[in-house]
Parts: C-alpha cells; structure tokens; sequence
C-alpha cells in the first residue's frame, strides 16, 4: 500500500536543488522522465473507466522513447532543435 508520509517526508528541496545544480547524470534525468510517465500510467489505469485505444497506447509509448533518445543524445537533439528554428524563420 502507497505510504503517503514517506512520499510527504522525502527531501524534495535536496531532490530539486540536486537536479538544478549543474548537470544531473544522464540516468538521473531517463529516470525522472520514465517515473513521471509510470505515474500517469498508473493513476490513469487506477481512475479510467475504459482502456486506452491501442493507437493512443503506440503513441504514448513512441512518445516516451522520443524523449528518452532526446535526452540520451540532448547535444544533437539540441542542435537538430536550432537547425529547425532557423529553417522555419
């Protein structure tokens, strides 16, 4: 069961000030993203009256893999970024 005073208690100030501070390592930052998506994942198979469409769950999935990439290789994704900008002014 889901102890909400362990969740209440965490360093969370230490957590924020950690991951701003500089450059996180690159597991810390898929790690944050993948947790975020295993919660929406969670609360929504907790809350949902229906199942997800299976077209909105490849979506879903290829979106969490794009931003997984896009973190892995954030240099390139970056400069891909900036290309684009200058393409599209």
């Amino acid at each position: 069961m889901f102890n909400f005073e362990r969740f209440a208690n965490a360093p969370w100030e230490d957590i924020y000030r950690f991951l701003m501070a500089g450059e996180p390592p690159l597991i810390t930052k898929v790690l944050v993203i993948n947790t975020l998506f295993l919660v929406l994942f969670v609360y929504r198979k907790a809350r949902a009256k229906h199942r997800m469409r299976v077209s909105t769950a490849y979506a879903v999935q290829f979106l969490l893999i794009a931003i997984n990439f896009a973190v892995m290789f954030q240099n390139q994704s970056l400069s891909l970024l900036w290309k684009m900008k200058g393409i599209l002014t």
